[in-house]
């Protein structure tokens, strides 16, 4: 398992394209004092379950999923002894599992699962903003061309900016990891720029 959400941040960390760095070091570099945390359940759930806790814990956007819904379940870790290298104490419960049927794809033939999850906050609006979670594929993963995981959204657009969709400025920004072939790593990020008025994506990884 390794801590992904840290490996945006790599380009900014010269040591850490050899070595994950800590979540909690990068926060400190960067003075983020705020945090919030998804809760998890103590006990696994079957899909059905898992959307009710996740919609209700999580907050999520009109209460419901995007698609992709009966896709997670919380299970037992499948990896257990596969410690986190920044995080050797490994944590005991439930982990969130997201399936890929064979054969799906995009919102038309959904694999994964898509939701979004505000950030309950007070105080003026965030200038830095860091994302850090674990995640593990099954050993006979098939990565195909590509995916998308979990990543940050701002702006007063709830839902732009993702899709090909070109940014203004003022609407919206978004960055996310993603996946290539043979599980190559990429970060999809929406951004404007003053000389051009469209996404850009570029390896980070």
């Amino acid at each position: 398992m390794i801590s992904t959400g840290l490996l945006l941040l790599a380009s900014l960390f010269p040591a850490a394209q050899a070595q994950v760095v800590p979540a909690a070091s990068v926060a400190e570099k960067f003075l983020l004092t705020t945090s919030t945390s998804l809760p998890f359940p103590t006990a696994t759930m079957s899909p059905s379950q898992a959307q009710s806790f996740i919609a209700n814990s999580w907050g999520l956007n009109n209460g419901k999923f995007q698609a992709g819904d009966n896709n997670t379940a919380f299970v037992s870790d499948p990896f257990p002894n596969n410690n986190v290298p920044v995080n050797p104490s490994n944590t005991t419960g439930p982990v969130l599992q997201i399936t890929y049927p064979q054969g799906s794809y995009n919102n038309k033939m959904p694999g994964g699962s898509q939701f979004y999850s505000p950030l309950s906050t007070s105080g003026p609006p965030f200038e830095s903003m860091m994302v850090s979670y674990e995640i593990a594929f099954d050993t006979n993963f098939d990565f195909v061309k590509g995916g998308k995981l979990p990543g940050l959204r701002g702006g007063p657009d709830p839902v732009g900016c993702s899709g090909g969709s070109q940014v203004n400025g003022s609407d919206c920004y978004s960055v996310r990891l993603m996946w290539r072939t043979n599980g190559a790593g990429e970060g999809g990020c929406y951004f404007f720029f003053l000389s051009r008025r469209h996404h850009v994506l570029h390896n980070v990884l």
